[in-house]
């Protein structure tokens, strides 16, 4: 049986999404023929209360102690939790090493090891910094410069990167002139909590008819298109579950302003225990990503994922990071960045259920395919692969 440790400077489990999918995916490796230690801070959450159920048997969580934040030790610096990692790892033998922290697979690649790192890369952090940032500051310019540096380290020296589409193989190839082993494998879902909700929730139609969004509210994510979308659909109203406090208010503004406060609903976190029931209880499920990198060409939203196996109808901006998962049978498309549209297609499916349906049960029976388990059988087979060149 191979040992995997599974490595992350943040806790496991935890709240935040990037934690939820490395739980799912430990889960879904130690299915598939692994012992995998998963090397974190501790947690202050349980495993149960994020999932609803224990993880796989051969999951061992190792927390090393955490002195960030302590009295004694007033930084956040993130080395001496590194530090930490390279004794566990000289204590603990293992077969190969997985993370998909930047900086953590740099230290790690950095110290010759002797042991295979596998890269999970979820989009190419310089070309992010650069959307997001203004480069004419020296500040930023040398952030940039550091993120190039510690991108083209990782990708060379990495044993295999595992990445989320075809996309984001394609442009560290050409902006890193990397050959490294690359595996591409979009996320999944949690197939077991979906059925169960699936038999324990009713899904009668909603009147008004109810449209969700549920995740992060980063700016990337498009959901002020979605709001504006409103004002061209009647018959229905928009809950939008997730984000904090200021990006609520500041959205909830964006809402007062264009006129539709009165049918969009803020409903703020959900425990990631509840989600398939919160995704349940609504007509219409929406995705109306940006032109950003990170969402056309690299992102494989778990979400999308979430609401096919609940068998919504899916309303998703068409970019070529989404037409890699689904097409126009199982999902309804809009153009990214075009409230006018949204809302012109969002009406169409309020107005015409029949249609609706059809596709989402279509998208029910594709999301068999893309499960956390289909996605550790992938990467197994790669890690497996690996070991025996060595």
């Amino acid at each position: 049986m191979i040992k995997l440790a599974y490595i992350d400077p943040y806790a496991v489990p935890d709240i935040r999404v990037a934690s939820l999918q490395i739980l799912q995916n430990v889960d879904a490796f130690a299915r598939h023929d692994m012992q995998v230690f998963v090397v974190t801070p501790p947690s202050h959450t349980t495993v149960e209360s994020l999932l609803g159920r224990s993880v796989s048997e051969g999951v061992v969580f190792s927390p090393l102690n955490d002195p960030r934040g302590k009295w004694y030790f007033p930084f956040n610096t993130q080395k001496i939790f590194f530090l930490m990692v390279r004794r566990w790892l000289k204590r603990n033998p293992v077969d190969a090493i997985y993370t998909r922290n930047l900086k953590m697979a740099r230290f790690l690649l950095s110290q010759k090891l002797g042991i295979p790192v596998i890269f999970e890369s979820h989009e190419i952090f310089a070309q992010s910094f650069k959307e997001s940032h203004d480069l004419s500051q020296a500040k930023n310019q040398r952030k940039y410069q550091i993120l190039l540096e510690n991108e083209h380290f990782v990708y060379q020296n990495a044993a295999a990167i595992v990445v989320l589409t075809s996309f984001l193989e394609e442009d560290i190839r050409r902006h890193y002139n990397v050959d490294t082993p690359c595996i591409v494998s979009p996320d999944g879902v949690d197939s077991v909590a979906a059925n169960e909700a699936l038999k324990t929730v009713s899904q009668l139609p909603s009147i008004p008819v109810s449209i969700f969004y549920l995740g992060s509210l980063h700016p990337w994510k498009g959901i002020p298109t979605a709001i504006s979308a409103m004002r061209h659909v009647t018959g229905a109203k928009l809950t939008i579950a997730g984000g904090n406090a200021e990006q609520i208010t500041t959205l909830s503004a964006l809402a007062q302003q264009e006129g539709v406060a009165a049918k969009i609903d803020f409903l703020g976190y959900v425990n990631p225990r509840q989600r398939f029931h919160e995704i349940a209880r609504h007509d219409i499920c929406i995705l109306p990503l940006t032109k950003t990198s990170i969402a056309s060409r690299y992102t494989s939203p778990l979400k999308l994922f979430e609401y096919m196996a609940m068998g919504k109808a899916i309303v998703i901006a068409d970019l070529p990071s989404i037409r890699e998962v689904v097409d126009e049978s199982s999902v309804f498309f809009v153009e990214s960045e075009n409230s006018e549209e949204l809302g012109s297609v969002l009406q169409r499916v309020v107005d015409d259920r029949d249609e609706a349906q059809k596709r989402a049960n279509a998208a029910l029976e594709l999301a068999k395919t893309f499960t956390w388990d289909h996605r550790a059988q992938q990467i197994s087979r790669i890690i497996h692969h690996l070991l025996r060149q060595n």
